[in-house]
């Protein structure tokens, strides 16, 4: 069935491409099917290529919106937004961050594809591309064969999105032209870590969890086709041109935006940020930590010490696979490691019954507070994430004392 729409899709651009001189004579011809639309004697607006820009959602992976390319043709009644697209369901979760989530380039007609956008209150922009006719048809046939290819990209968050996707089709539908971006936009001069903060300003959970995952990264500049997000691409095409081989140039974007869909809905960031939810655990356990030598409740510390340890090696071994094995953020080190050590809890298995144990925690202790006091080094290390620092090295610092102290009873 999908393979019919688009051989049907394929014969209407063909019908499309034989009928256009016959509609170029007439200037003042109407479009078939639209008594609104006049073609014009350059015949621009026979077929229109557009880029649609869609507001932040609530899910992780729509924390920055979303990209598409819209194309028009009113005379066949075409008129599709394309886009990369992965599945969002449950099943696909570990998937995605596995860095093993299938995408695809698919086709949506445009009722159905704003209808889930208004569903959810999101806004959709249309920004129209200032493409030659040619261009347009080579653009859509581009397309046509990437959906054709089928779900055959591994997502990433920096390679393979649904942004970089747009640029790499409209790029590619250049005939003897070039891209030009000329004078960029000063946030996209910004390291990546400050401008994926940027991108995630209004979720800190959402940042948050980027951040930790990010790795070094954020310490970098990368090419700016890799820090291009959906608010930043209109931010970047607005300023860029289209330059032919003989030196024209002409603006990459023409017209006004058109609001398809109003911003209807706008999630407001919740009260319990991360700074102020590991700032409460920070002086949980700074509580939990006194009672313990003031009043000997020394279970209540244990039990503290297996949940945030057991949490640490979890979070740990997860970082290590996403930063070296799925490659959802590309492979790189990730400060985090740090303080996350898996190995941690194989040196307290190894040394917990010997005398050691002490300079384990010693040791632990000391790479903490140093992991702390270089937080201005590198864009990934921030206030949120050192709090939990801080909070793994209030209790390794009183098991090392109370270990000592063991030893000296003994």
């Amino acid at each position: 069935m999908l393979m019919s729409k688009h051989i049907l899709q394929r014969l209407a651009w063909v019908l499309c491409c034989l009928c256009l001189p016959l509609l170029c004579r007439a200037q003042d011809q109407l479009l078939p099917g639209d008594s609104t639309v006049m073609v014009l004697p350059d015949s621009s607006n026979f077929v229109t290529a557009s880029l649609l820009i869609a507001s932040p959602g609530k899910p992780i992976y729509s924390v920055f919106g979303h990209c598409a390319i819209r194309m028009q043709c009113p005379a066949h009644h075409l008129d599709y937004a394309y886009s990369l697209s992965t599945n969002p369901d449950a099943s696909s979760f570990f998937r995605f961050f596995a860095g093993k989530n299938q995408a695809a380039m698919l086709d949506v007609e445009i009722k159905d594809y704003l209808s889930d956008y208004e569903r959810d209150g999101r806004s959709v922009t249309q920004y129209e591309l200032n493409l030659t006719h040619h261009e347009k048809q080579r653009l859509w046939q581009l397309l046509d064969e990437a959906i054709m290819r089928g779900p055959v990209y591994e997502f990433n968050m920096l390679n393979t999105n649904c942004v970089q996707m747009s640029m790499v089709m409209i790029e590619q539908a250049l005939i003897n032209e070039q891209f030009d971006a000329g004078q960029l936009p000063e946030k996209l001069m910004w390291d990546n870590g400050r401008l994926a903060r940027y991108h995630a300003r209004n979720t800190p959970w959402g940042e948050f969890i980027y951040i930790t995952f990010i790795g070094t990264y954020d310490d970098g500049n990368e090419q700016i086709e890799r820090k291009l997000s959906p608010e930043t691409i209109v931010e970047l095409m607005q300023g860029a041109t289209f330059v032919s081989d003989g030196g024209y140039r002409r603006p990459v974007l023409k017209g006004e935006p058109q609001q398809l869909l109003p911003l209807l809905q706008q999630d407001r960031p919740s009260w319990l940020s991360p700074t102020l939810a590991f700032s409460f655990l920070l002086v949980l356990v700074l509580i939990i930590t006194l009672v313990e030598w003031l009043r000997g409740w020394y279970l209540l510390a244990r039990i503290t010490d297996v949940v945030l340890f057991v949490s640490q090696t979890l979070v740990g071994l997860f970082l290590a696979y996403t930063s070296f094995v799925s490659g959802l953020l590309g492979t790189h080190w990730n400060w985090y490691l740090i303080p996350f050590c898996p190995l941690a809890i194989v040196l307290w298995l190894v040394f917990r019954k010997h005398k050691a144990i002490s300079t384990v925690y010693l040791l632990f202790t000391i790479t903490l507070i140093i992991f702390l006091l270089l937080t201005p080094v590198s864009s990934q290390l921030d206030l949120p994430h050192q709090l939990i620092t801080a909070t793994f090295a209030v209790r390794t610092a009183s098991n090392f004392f109370a270990s000592k102290n063991q030893k000296i009873r003994s």
